[in-house]
């Protein structure tokens, strides 16, 4: 941790030192997902931004906490269990597994997530409603409880825009209304369905991110789509009733594009996860697709470009085979392996530059002579960007490698050619070099 890192902070509009509460601890919550369909490769951009921004942070001997909510009650997982016919729970309960598994495909640190669900803090939701109400800053009306933005002075500053006043008095109804509406947003709803009431989208945010980091805390991630109403609506309602700051730091992933328009159910201009597993590519080629802009940029989604990136990390694993065969440990070895991983690290500490990082890998890999401190390397590399380089060969495949290079050495050139041919359906590019074969997963 003596390396200093850098974040751009949506709060200040600038690049800010990142300092956490508690030396060597770190905090981050993300929103998730609304569980009332299935998750679009736009959607998943912000998955994989924060994951790797959790590892990068562990890589920095960081201790970190991080919390994701799911949102299993809203007027969209309501509408879509009316329209199938099933409960709200089924619904949920259906959309939530898809969703764990699309972040299981992209090797999303699931294990480490610890996943809060909206219909299970109820009882936090409605303190902080009812500490709100208490302070002036909510009133009842007769379909729920809504949030006086005339009574926060400072609504609209986080979001970089000032509210008028005078034309913002119309309450919305709907949790899901377009951020180009400014009005008084809903904290609790009567729903005949729900004798206690049901949230509002926004209020979940609040109350289950107090609960489980503390507030302030250090991190909160999101796409650029929600800086305006959702992340404005959670500062106000937290400020206003506790009188904290919500969160130290603000990091908003940019969107992901299709034909220069941005990637959307409502456009129909959307691929899902499967549809990219459908044309064959593996979804780490799709995490580095997803990683090769920086993550506030936007990026123009393409099959042309995932296929480069295919071809990208096809090679890397083939960086990493090589590294075996080459040059073997020596008194400089150690000393490559931690001079570019710290290279490495630094730029990433530039507000999680992975596209310069990138950069960097395959420079040094190009540049030096390979051996077993580029395989090392490549392993720490992996840690942070989890696209699966540092790869474990099967014992089948080695066993396939060794009659490879037995067939080779006696002349049976068309039986080698018959393993590495059944190698390659079996997802293995084979490839015969001065020093041995190798055999590496083709993304």
């Amino acid at each position: 941790m003596s390396k200093t890192i850098n974040f751009f902070n949506t709060a200040s509009r600038a690049v800010e030192e990142f300092r956490p509460i508690r030396a060597g601890e770190v905090g981050i919550y993300s929103c998730g997902p609304t569980v009332y369909d299935r998750a679009h490769i736009g959607n998943l951009r912000a998955y994989v931004f924060v994951d790797t921004l959790y590892r990068f942070l562990k890589a920095s001997g960081y201790a970190v906490k991080w919390v994701m909510n799911i949102t299993d009650i809203d007027d969209k997982t309501l509408q879509r269990a009316d329209k199938e016919g099933r409960t709200l729970k089924e619904v949920t309960e259906k959309y939530s597994a898809l969703f764990m598994s699309d972040l299981k495909a992209l090797n999303i640190s699931v294990a480490d997530i610890q996943f809060i669900k909206a219909t299970e803090h109820f009882t936090e939701m409605r303190a902080l409603v009812d500490s709100l109400l208490e302070k002036g800053y909510a009133y009842k009306a007769s379909d729920g409880i809504y949030f006086d933005i005339s009574k926060f002075k400072a609504y609209g500053q986080f979001a970089n825009f000032a509210p008028n006043l005078a034309t913002s008095k119309e309450r919305i109804k709907n949790d899901n209304y377009d951020k180009e509406n400014v009005s008084d947003f809903v904290l609790w709803k009567f729903d005949k369905r729900y004798p206690q009431g049901r949230p509002g989208w926004h209020i979940e945010c609040s109350a289950m991110s107090a609960r489980y980091l503390g507030q302030p805390f250090d991190i909160h991630t999101g796409g650029v789509d929600l800086i305006f109403p959702h992340h404005q609506n959670e500062i106000a309602q937290t400020k206003a009733a506790t009188g904290k700051d919500l969160a130290r730091y603000w990091l908003h992933n940019e969107h992901l594009l299709v034909g220069g328009e941005k990637m959307a159910k409502s456009k129909n201009n959307f691929y899902t996860l499967a549809e990219v597993k459908k044309r064959g590519f593996s979804p780490l080629a799709l995490r580095l697709e997803l990683l090769k802009a920086h993550y506030r940029s936007k990026l123009d989604f393409s099959w042309r470009s995932l296929e480069g990136s295919a071809i990208l990390l096809t090679n890397l694993r083939r960086f990493y085979a090589l590294s075996y065969l080459g040059k073997k440990d020596n008194p400089t070895s150690a000393e490559k392996e931690r001079k570019y991983f710290q290279e490495f690290l630094g730029t990433l500490s530039n507000d999680l530059n992975v596209p310069e990082a990138l950069a960097g890998v395959q420079k040094a890999l190009n540049e030096e002579e390979l051996g077993v401190w580029g395989a090392g390397f490549l392993k720490k590399v992996d840690a942070v960007l989890g696209l699966g380089i540092a790869f474990t060969t099967p014992q089948a495949v080695k066993n396939a490698l060794k009659d490879m290079d037995h067939a080779r050495s006696g002349g049976d050139f068309t039986y080698s050619d018959k393993i590495r041919k059944e190698l390659l359906r079996k997802g293995y590019n084979a490839e015969n070099t001065n020093l041995g074969s190798i055999a590496f997963p083709r993304a």
